[in-house]
């Protein structure tokens, strides 16, 4: 079999087995339900087929079912379903599952949300552009911290396990990989309707990275100046701090405050 990577979906073949089994002895998916997204030619599928309980393979290539098919056969605790993920239905899941895969870039966010959307998926081990792991595991005064680092590390645990050089996919990427695990918290940090605004305050904190957090704030809320002012010295923030600056309890307690408006 000969099948020619699709570059409209993002299609990068890892076939390094002990870099396979680094990430799936560090996933801890042992006995578990497991979700892969983009099981290509299943080189990952097969391990996780061996080690976890139940293995549901999301696949939007259906040219690559003669490559899943064998593997299938001989793991009756493996289900692939051609679909796109993004648009599957997982309101289904019985249990906790746990995610392994190696991500498109192109749709790195969007699946990340996905996962965080849902209550049944607890950790997820996802192979992602090295950029972008830097940036959700980023911390303050980092170059690359910015809004979706502190909203992913709201929702989650999340530390990098491992970088991936290109050289070790096929065909070879432009840029090198990592791999991120995002551990969810076992209870949100708040209800439903502050977290709302949290979020809000979040984009608006983050809107123009070179601004300070007055004049973003200002453009989001279009509160006069002096008030932001006020209310950030109020709770010992200096005026002409930035974004980048604030950790996530500092988010946590200006989006309270914030909450009163």
């Amino acid at each position: 079999m000969n099948h020619q990577a699709k570059k409209k979906y993002g299609q990068n073949f890892l076939r390094d087995k002990n870099l396979l089994l680094k990430i799936i002895r560090e996933s801890k998916i042992e006995n578990q339900n497991v979700i892969e997204v983009g099981p290509g030619q299943g080189a990952l599928t097969s391990f996780l087929a061996e080690r976890a309980s139940r293995v549901i393979a999301y696949e939007i290539d259906t040219s690559l079912a003669p490559y899943l098919q064998p593997i299938i056969e001989q793991h009756p605790n493996l289900e692939v379903r051609y679909e796109d993920f993004l648009e599957a239905d997982l309101s289904h899941l019985e249990g906790n599952y746990h995610v392994v895969a190696n991500v498109p870039y192109y749709i790195t966010t969007p699946i990340i949300f996905k996962l965080l959307d849902n209550e049944k998926i607890r950790t997820a081990s996802l192979m992602i552009q090295k950029e972008v792991c830097d940036r959700l595991v980023a911390s303050p005064e980092s170059k690359d911290y910015n809004a979706l680092s502190v909203i992913l590390q709201y929702h989650a645990k999340v530390f990098k396990m491992m970088d991936v050089k290109r050289h070790l996919f096929f065909p070879v990427p432009n840029v090198d990989s990592a791999v991120i695990r995002i551990e969810k918290r076992e209870q949100a940090l708040l209800n439903k309707e502050d977290e709302v605004t949290f979020l809000t305050f979040v984009k608006h904190a983050f809107k123009q990275k070179r601004k300070t957090l007055v004049n973003n704030l200002f453009e989001g809320y279009h509160q006069p100046k002096e008030d932001i002012i006020k209310r950030l010295t109020a709770l010992q923030y200096p005026s002409d701090i930035r974004a980048e600056r604030l950790s996530l309890d500092d988010f946590l307690i200006l989006a309270k405050e914030w909450s009163h408006d």
